[in-house]
């Protein structure tokens, strides 16, 4: 359940996102920053697709594993909800650090766009602690060799994104 709810969430700041960017893009006057704002907008809307996406996976994989008996399968299932999250978060991260990089450009939804960020900044930390309470209930030797070191990246990851702390100044 959780897994999915963090896939929605960070499909919903997507959306916010890519519609700041939108709104921002028709006040450009320079085409290189209208260009640059339909490349973020684009990749945001190519990353709610995909954790949109993940919604319905994560909902499917969690129904799937309770109902598994073979030992192979359990590992498959077991290595898929790990990788989902996985996923979740490194998109979340991506789709904030691009708004972070729109930030100057953002015009007339400023504050926004930063409850996006911060949203999105949510996504990637809870994906973070979803992989790590997986690899908590299944701390088998291979899952944790392979995604120890790939929690420890989507950590720095999503430590990179600076949500404001405020919006009045």
């Amino acid at each position: 359940m959780a897994g999915a709810t963090i896939a929605a969430s960070g499909a919903l700041a997507c959306g916010l996102g890519e519609a700041c960017v939108r709104i921002s893009s028709s006040r450009l006057e320079a085409a290189g920053e209208q260009a640059a704002a339909q490349r973020i907008a684009a990749r945001l809307s190519e990353c709610r697709g995909r954790l949109e996406a993940l919604v319905d996976e994560d909902g499917a994989a969690i129904t799937g594993f309770e109902t598994l008996h073979d030992a192979e399968a359990v590992r498959q299932a077991q290595d898929r909800l790990c990788r989902m999250p996985l996923e979740m978060g490194s998109l979340a991260a991506e789709a904030a650090a691009l708004l972070q990089e729109f930030r100057p450009l953002v015009r007339g939804v400023q504050d926004d766009l930063e409850m996006a960020i911060t949203l999105l900044a949510g996504a990637a930390r809870a994906a973070s602690l979803l992989l790590d309470s997986n690899l908590r209930l299944w701390p088998e030797a291979a899952l944790l060799a392979k995604y120890e070191p790939e929690l420890a990246a989507l950590r720095v990851l999503a430590g990179r994104v600076q949500p404001a702390e405020r919006v009045r100044h």
